[in-house]
């Protein structure tokens, strides 16, 4: 699902452009500073912050599971044609005979191995022969030189791992495993809607009020998801539950952000990506004990019940409460954050200049508020601006790419253990665990490196590691696996500084819309990753990891193309960027 990243872009755009749009107002300081001098009085990381990091990050482990579930609930065992006459033949408990043998072709792959047809059994007569006396010493013996196949129309699946998925259920596989790979692909056009719609709601009724119905609809969905029978209601709710996924992870990311002061933003920002991963690492635990896929849904879904009590403990953001002018509300909070820091409130003429300021500020903000239509209008003179000159266009076009290889590839290695025949649950364990040092590690590398470096780097080591997966057989498991693992630490670091990038290459005026259409592109690459898995996976094991490594590649070397921006001011107009060489 959903990187964590995309989430916290939205998050710290919203962030900038609503709570710290104005950074100056007459007579000096701006409502920003002012509400951080606020906090500095009452303590602006403190065990009050801390105890909401740890209250609003629990809302990241849930959609964290959910956005590879499918891995599971979805998984496709091992299949092969049902040819219902032959049940008349035999015990099936008892039988010592394998019944493929002689009535489902055996296939001969690319490197010399076979294994019975998944997709096509012989076309022969199997009522009349069953009713001839055939018997299952028999079936071998039948002769296949010339004998017409046909396409399955019931499978016998392999229960030996999963007791029941989805993919069995609805019969998802050979000419409907397009339909397994859309279970994914709409679970992220779920994570878009959600980020788009809800981020937008959530600047209007506010951060707490989306989060307790995202959290409502996320509970209700996701557990609906197990009781339905139906294959088109299935995505419906998996849509749903990625949507509100995004409403709940969003804003809690946002509470978190308003009520932090500046000195603890960058290490409570990084923690609060590492409970998505968390949810990543527990989903392997539960589906390894839990192999029906309802029972494995109602379980990573019945403990979500637990967001509900959001409603009591959850705070609005103070800060945007100040936006509304609701001082009073915001106050109020304002006084535990003092009292469970064991700080102090500040004079009272100081609250008042605060007020006077935000009161300034948020009738200056209401005189200038769009409507739909015109924020519509802007919306294309935006993308305009970003493809109509040089350097823009080149910097967009470049940081687009990016953003669609690296949320590919980020989706890609995750369910990439079928086609190297890893085992499932330690590739999505281990996918989750690389995340946590991948983020400390860009805090180191691009204070040390810059931007450009790194991206070109990080990409590159990641799609090396999936070439490589080209040149090991496939029998050598562990070492394949320790290839994607590999990608997959330097993919997520990548996507740090993919996001970080992309909003300090394009002015401001146009950087809200940037850092959005990034998001897109984003989505639209981790829509493709299961059909590239699932579908380029059957020509050769290695053909999706060696997609992902060319294009992880090229998306290094064409960031050696970006300008370095670290350390440089952001810049502020179109013609800005245009005098400068790239």
């Amino acid at each position: 699902m959903m990187s964590s990243y995309e989430v916290q872009i939205k998050a710290a755009e919203k962030l900038n452009s609503k709570t710290n749009a104005v950074q100056k107002g007459e007579g000096g300081e701006g409502r920003g500073n002012f509400f951080d001098v606020l906090l500095h009085h009452v303590g602006g990381d403190g065990k009050y912050q801390w105890c909401l990091l740890l209250l609003a990050s629990v809302g990241g482990v849930y959609p964290g599971a959910h956005a590879v579930a499918s891995a599971f609930i979805a998984a496709t065992p091992e299949h092969w044609c049902h040819v219902a006459p032959l049940d008349d033949i035999t015990d099936s408990s008892s039988s010592s005979y394998d019944l493929r043998n002689g009535s489902v072709p055996w296939i001969v792959e690319w490197d010399g191995k076979g294994g019975y047809s998944s997709c096509s059994y012989y076309d022969r007569n199997w009522t009349g022969l069953v009713a001839g006396g055939l018997q299952e010493e028999d079936l071998p013996l039948l002769p296949t030189a010339g004998v017409p196949t046909t396409d399955c129309k019931d499978w016998m699946y392999d229960h030996s791992v999963y007791e029941t998925t989805a993919v069995e259920e609805w019969g998802l596989v050979c000419s409907n495993k397009y339909r397994m790979s859309l279970i994914q692909s709409t679970y992220m056009a779920g994570v878009l809607a959600g980020a788009v719609v809800l981020s937008e709601l959530a600047d209007k009724f506010g951060r707490r009020t989306i989060s307790l119905i995202s959290a409502l609809g996320f509970v209700v969905s996701a557990i609906s998801i197990a009781f339905t029978t139906h294959y088109s209601l299935f995505l419906t709710f998996r849509f749903l539950v990625a949507a509100f996924g995004s409403g709940l992870f969003l804003p809690n990311f946002v509470i978190v952000m308003e009520t932090v002061g500046p000195e603890g933003r960058t290490t409570m920002g990084m923690l609060y990506q590492c409970f998505f991963a968390v949810g990543f690492m527990l989903l392997p635990g539960i589906a390894y004990f839990v192999n029906n896929w309802r029972n494995l849904q109602l379980c990573i879904s019945i403990p979500s019940i637990l967001l509900l009590l959001y409603y009591w403990v959850l705070p609005e953001s103070p800060r945007w409460l100040m936006m509304q002018g609701r001082f009073e509300e915001a106050v109020k909070i304002l006084k535990n954050i003092a009292k469970t820091n064991r700080s102090s409130m500040p004079p009272r003429e100081e609250l008042d200049a605060l007020r006077e300021s935000f009161e300034f500020e948020r009738k200056k903000s209401e005189e200038i508020e769009e409507s739909l239509l015109k924020k519509f209008i802007n919306f294309f003179r935006s993308i305009i601006t970003l493809l109509s000159t040089r350097n823009i266009r080149r910097r967009c076009l470049i940081i687009f790419f990016a953003w669609f290889v690296v949320s590919m590839v980020y989706y890609g290695l995750t369910f990439s253990g079928g086609n190297i025949n890893a085992s499932p649950y330690l590739l999505v364990f281990l996918s989750g665990l690389v995340e946590i040092p991948s983020y400390f590690l860009v805090c180191w590398t691009l204070k040390k490196f810059g931007r450009r470096l790194n991206l070109c780097v990080l990409f590159t080591i990641c799609g090396t590691a999936c070439l490589l997966i080209l040149a090991v057989p496939k029998e050598m498991v562990w070492l394949n696996m320790t290839l994607a693992t590999v990608g997959k630490f330097f993919n997520s670091a990548a996507f740090a500084v993919s996001y970080i990038y992309s909003a300090e290459l394009v002015p401001t005026g146009v950087r809200n819309i940037a850092v959005g259409t990034s998001s897109m592109c984003a989505r639209i690459g981790s829509a493709i990753a299961p059909f590239i898995v699932d579908l380029l996976g059957d020509l050769h094991y290695a053909v999706p990891s060696t997609v992902f490594g060319l294009l992880s590649v090229a998306a290094g070397l064409l960031a050696l193309l970006l300008p370095e921006t670290d350390k440089m001011h952001l810049p502020e107009t179109v013609e800005e960027v245009e005098a400068l060489p790239r």
